[in-house]
Order: structure tokens, then C-alpha cells, then sequence
């Protein structure tokens, strides 16, 4: 991106909200915070009117505006796609809301960029895949915690564990909503544990307001949250196994999903390193494959995996 656009796509990004540090935009356009320094100061020059407050970042004055921005074909193409994978969170109501946006963005496009999108659009289709699941979440509860997150409000909320087979009654402090597989999760500080959580939205029965508000500048926040998840994520134990060569094939994205981290191909198949947090979960997982596995690491893994194949054999017996 050469410097024009870049501080055209800056004037956007600061229009578009109300606050944005010099981090948000030596990040976003990747250049170095003197840079930023120099490119807002270059946009203050020009005539924008480009504010600050301290701690808090720059914001642009309330009443200036750009003229209408136009899309290119391949930004159309970009919103399109994201409309397609949008769709399989249609139990929030925010691919109908992503939906309705596009319309709206649709109505102001030049009539090449309009044929440009209309005949995309016959040639972008979504596959599911045909074991995956389908999670229905009530949307009230996704536009309930979107607002709490927003409004800084304590959440009561009754949760169902599937492990213990128990529902428990939490206050949860919001701090967001996350993405993870096929699920969305909220990301909250717990009072009932005491620490941080993540809590499947599917699985949240009743919810409610408890009439308490968060302080301006909350105690516990996303990005201490993110910090434990990272310090978690470095305590994962390793697991070396390795697949027979017939079993690749029926092996697919699965790997992705239980912490696979790289492969090598060795004599008769391939060796794989994952790192997990349940060498039970993995255990369990590897016992599908039966005899097209066989585990190089950790010995408490193989220990257990031999375990459960004596139980199997015994109740199968």
C-alpha cells in the first residue's frame, strides 16, 4: 500500500470509530509508530480534523465526513465471500444482519462493480461438511450478551456441563465473544471460580441482568484473558504418533482440531506432533484408528491408550 492510500484508509478506519491508538494503526497498516506520528500529522496538515485525548487515542471531529466511499471489485468480491461464510451463524441473526448490510452497500455500487458482484454470486457457494454439527443457538441470547459486553454488565446465567452432566448458576463478567471451531464461546471472568472462563453459548439455558455494572476500568479484561489462554497454551504437553499410510486419507482437517502442529513423512506413514492439554481426550480420540496408530510419545499416552483397548476388548468380549 503506497502512502496516499494508506492515509486515505486511515482517514476511514479513524471515521469509523470513536477512539484508535497509535498501536490499533502502526498494527493494522504495519509501519512504525513514528510513522503513524507522521501520517496523522501529514492528515492534520491536509485539513482533517483529527483530535486526540490522552490514554484514550485519536478520534477524527464529529461533523466532518468523506465523500461517499466507493468499493473496488475486488473489495466487493472480499464482503461477498464474507456474506457466504457468514452463513453458518444464522442462529445469531448475524448473517441476516451481515446480509441486510451488504443490500445496503449493493445500492450504492457502480452498475460495473453491481454486474461484477451479481454474476459472483452464482459462483460462490459454502459446503458443510458432512459430519459437521449444526449448532442452534437462541439469537436472544447472542444479542443479550452482545449488549452486556457493550454495556459493561454483570451476566447471571445457568450452565450446562456436559462432562459432569450438571447445570450451575454463574455471575460472569463479560469480556467478549469468541470464535472457536464450530462454536461460539463467551469469554468472562467467573465470580462463582474465581478465574477466567470460557462458556459454549449453545449450552447457556437461562440468562438474565444482575443490575450490576462493571467500573469504567475493569479489574479483569480480554487482554488478561488472552495473556492466561497464551501461558495455558505453553504448558500443552507434546504427542508424537504416527498414522500408517492408509489411514492419511480418512485423517483430513481432523488433525487441525486436536492440536496439530507440524508432520514428516517416515517409513510406512507419517509422523505427527500435537500438543494437547487431555491426554485422556487424545487418547480416546486415537482409539478410532485402531491398529493404523501408533504413539512414539508420551509413555503416560501409550499407557493409557493400552488402557482403554483392554476395556474395549473385555466389554466387547
Amino acid at each position: 500500500m503506497n502512502r496516499t492510500d494508506r492515509l486515505t484508509a486511515m482517514i476511514i478506519y479513524l471515521q469509523g470509530r470513536s477512539r484508535v491508538t497509535v498501536k490499533d494503526l502502526s498494527e493494522r497498516y504495519g509501519i512504525s509508530s513514528r510513522t503513524v506520528y507522521r501520517d496523522l500529522r501529514a492528515l492534520q496538515e491536509a485539513g482533517v480534523p483529527i483530535g486526540s485525548e490522552e490514554g484514550k487515542g485519536y478520534f477524527i471531529v464529529k461533523g466532518y465526513h468523506l465523500p461517499p466511499v466507493m468499493f473496488d471489485k475486488d473489495e466487493v468480491a472480499a464482503l461477498l465471500a464474507g456474506e457466504r461464510l457468514m452463513e453458518k451463524w444464522s442462529e445469531t441473526k448475524l448473517s441476516q444482519s451481515y446480509s441486510a448490510a451488504l443490500d445496503k452497500i449493493r445500492s450504492v455500487l457502480h452498475s460495473r462493480e453491481k454486474e461484477y458482484l451479481d454474476t459472483l454470486d452464482q459462483h460462490i457457494k459454502t459446503f458443510s461438511y458432512a459430519d459437521e454439527r449444526q449448532v442452534e443457538t437462541d439469537y436472544r441470547i447472542f444479542v443479550f450478551l452482545q449488549d452486556a459486553v457493550v454495556n459493561k454488565e454483570v451476566v447471571a446465567i445457568e450452565y450446562y456441563s456436559p462432562y459432569k452432566d450438571q447445570y450451575t448458576q454463574r455471575d460472569v463478567e463479560p469480556l467478549g465473544l469468541l470464535i472457536r471451531g464450530n462454536y461460539w464461546y463467551l469469554a468472562g471472568w467467573c465470580r462463582l471460580r474465581t478465574d477466567y472462563r470460557m462458556f459454549r453459548v449453545d449450552r447457556i439455558e437461562n440468562y438474565k441482568k444482575t443490575g450490576k455494572k462493571l467500573a469504567d476500568a475493569p479489574e479483569h479484561t480480554l487482554q488478561e484473558f488472552s495473556e492466561q489462554s497464551l501461558r495455558e497454551e505453553q504448558d500443552l504437553e507434546e504427542v508424537v504418533v504416527q498414522f500408517d499410510e492408509e489411514m492419511i486419507r480418512y485423517l483430513g482437517d481432523q488433525k487441525h482440531y486436536r492440536g496439530w502442529v507440524s508432520e514428516e513423512k517416515v517409513d510406512g506413514g507419517v509422523q505427527m506432533t500435537f500438543l494437547t492439554s487431555s491426554i485422556e481426550y487424545f487418547a480416546r480420540w486415537l482409539l478410532m484408528w485402531g491398529n493404523g496408530v501408533t504413539v512414539h510419545q508420551p509413555k503416560e499416552l501409550k499407557e493409557r491408550v493400552c488402557e482403554l483397548s483392554k476395556e474395549l476388548y473385555q466389554h466387547h468380549r
